[in-house]
C-alpha cells in the first residue's frame, strides 16, 4: 500500500508537468529548473515577479500598520546560514557587504545599515551553520554543519579551497589586553578541523588545525604549518612555516614530514569535491527529493531477496524502476 501511495504521487508530479505555465518550476522540472524559455514562459515569469514585488509591497504596509508588535516576527528568518549584523561605526567593515536595513528594521530597531556576508558563488554553507555579518568566503570554500563565523565585530577572511569543518567556531575580537582589535584571517587551502575554536588570529595558506585545537588571539601559523588536535595555542605565539606544535600550551614538536605537506594540499582538494556535492544535494526542491525517494524504495525492494512485493511488478531492467504491474 506504501509503495502504490508513493508510485501515486509520483505519477501526480510526472502528470503535472505537462501543464507547463500554471504550476512552480519545481514541478515543472522534476530535477533541475532551466531559465524561462519561448514567449509564454517568460511573460509567466515576469508577471510572476511583478506578483512577487506587489506582495511584499503589501507585507510591508501590513507591517506599519500592525505597529511595533508586527513588525519583527515576520522579518526573521527561521535559518541564520547566512544572516546579517548591525553596522557600528566604530567596526572596519572589509569582509562583508554594507546594505540598507530593512524598512521595517529601520523603523524598529532604529537601524540604518547592516553587513551581511559575502560569498563567491562556488563556496558551500551547510543549512545549519551559522556565517553572519562582516565575513567573506572565497571561491570552492566550504563552511560545513554545525560550523559558526561570527562576524559582528571585527571581520573574518576565508580564502580559497579552504574547509572550515563540523562544529569549528571562527571569532573575532574587538578589544584585546594590548588594545588592539582583530579580525581573523585564513588563507588559502587550509584544514580547520572538527570542533576546533580560531579567534581573533592568522592562518596563512596551506595550514591544518586539527580537532578541537584552539588558536588564541593575536596568533599566527605560517605557511605550510601544523596544529595537532587538542592543542592550544597561546596569544601571540607565531608557529614558523613547515612546523607541528602540540599540547597545551602548544609548543613545537617536528617538522613536517613530505607526506604531511601532501595530505593537507589532499585535504583541501577532497573537501572542495566534497562540498560541491553537497551543495547540489542541498539545492533540490522538495519534488526532487520525493522522486528520489519514491526511486530509492523501488530499488530497494527489487534488491531485497526476501521481499516478496517485487513480484507484483515489472521492472526495467536498466534503470532497476517499477514499469508497470503484473498480469
Amino acid at each position: 500500500a506504501d509503495q502504490a501511495g508513493c508510485r501515486a504521487q509520483l505519477a501526480t508530479v510526472v502528470t503535472m508537468s505537462l501543464f507547463r505555465g500554471s504550476l512552480p518550476a519545481g514541478f515543472l522540472f522534476p530535477y533541475r529548473h532551466p531559465k524561462a524559455k519561448g514567449l509564454v514562459e517568460s511573460t509567466l515569469y515576469g508577471i510572476g515577479g511583478l506578483l512577487r514585488g506587489v506582495g511584499a509591497a503589501l507585507d510591508e504596509l501590513g507591517s506599519m500598520a500592525q505597529g511595533p508588535q508586527g513588525d519583527i516576527k515576520d522579518h526573521v528568518q527561521p535559518n541564520l546560514a547566512f544572516a546579517p549584523v548591525h553596522r557600528k561605526p566604530d567596526v572596519p567593515v572589509g569582509a562583508g557587504q554594507v546594505v540598507p536595513a530593512p524598512a521595517a528594521a529601520a523603523r524598529t530597531l532604529k537601524l540604518k545599515e547592516v553587513v551581511v556576508p559575502n560569498k563567491h558563488s562556488s563556496a558551500f554553507v551547510a543549512a545549519n551553520a551559522n556565517v553572519l555579518g562582516n565575513v567573506k568566503i572565497g571561491a570552492n570554500s566550504s563552511i560545513w554543519y554545525g560550523a559558526i563565523l561570527r562576524g559582528d565585530v571585527n571581520g573574518i577572511f576565508v580564502g580559497s579551497n579552504t574547509n572550515i569543518q563540523d562544529n569549528a567556531v571562527v571569532h573575532v575580537s574587538k578589544y584585546s589586553l594590548d588594545g588592539d582589535a582583530r579580525a581573523t584571517v585564513i588563507g588559502d587551502n587550509v584544514t580547520i578541523g572538527h570542533g576546533a575554536t580560531v579567534h581573533a588570529c592568522t592562518i596563512e595558506d596551506n595550514c591544518l588545525v586539527g580537532m578541537g585545537a584552539t588558536i588564541l588571539d593575536g596568533a599566527t601559523l605560517k605557511k605550510g604549518s601544523i596544529v595537532a588536535a587538542g592543542a592550544v595555542v597561546p596569544p601571540k605565539t607565531v608557529i614558523p612555516s613547515g612546523q607541528v606544535w602540540a599540547g597545551n600550551p602548544a609548543k613545537f614538536l617536528r617538522n613536517l614530514e613530505p607526506e604531511e605537506e601532501a595530505f593537507i594540499a589532499k585535504s583541501a582538494v577532497n573537501y572542495s569535491e566534497l562540498s560541491a556535492i553537497h551543495k547540489f544535494e542541498q539545492s533540490k526542491t522538495f519534488e526532487e527529493q520525493f522522486v528520489e525517494m519514491a526511486i530509492m524504495k523501488d530499488r530497494a525492494a527489487l534488491a531485497d531477496p526476501s521481499n516478496s512485493v517485487h513480484q507484483m511488478w515489472e521492472y526495467d531492467s536498466q534503470t532497476a524502476l517499477v514499469a508497470r504491474a503484473k498480469r
